[in-house]
């Protein structure tokens, strides 16, 4: 197999295709990072890949009414009920 094609006409064509593909993958990020800094979301390459926000501080009555559940001292439906007394949601 001749290889001198690619040592005199080829690798200034391989490089480039290369140069193409790098200037390609730039402006695809460029572009996506305008796009979402102009729609008012943060962007994609800044954000944390997991986004958990912690739930929020339960009340010391939900605390008691849950340790109630736990330990069988009350119903589910005793408990649904109180929640709602309490004025917060049930994640049972």
């Amino acid at each position: 197999m001749n290889a001198e094609w690619f040592l005199v006409g080829g690798a200034w064509l391989f490089g480039l295709v290369l140069l193409m593909v790098v200037v390609l993958l730039a402006v695809m990020v460029v572009r996506a990072f305008v796009i979402a800094t102009r729609s008012g979301q943060e962007p994609f390459l800044l954000t944390p890949t997991a986004t958990h926000h912690a739930p929020p501080p339960r009340s010391m009555a939900r605390q008691i009414l849950d340790q109630r559940l736990a330990h069988g001292q009350i119903t589910l439906d005793e408990y649904q009920e109180r929640l709602r007394v309490l004025g917060e949601t049930s994640n049972v």
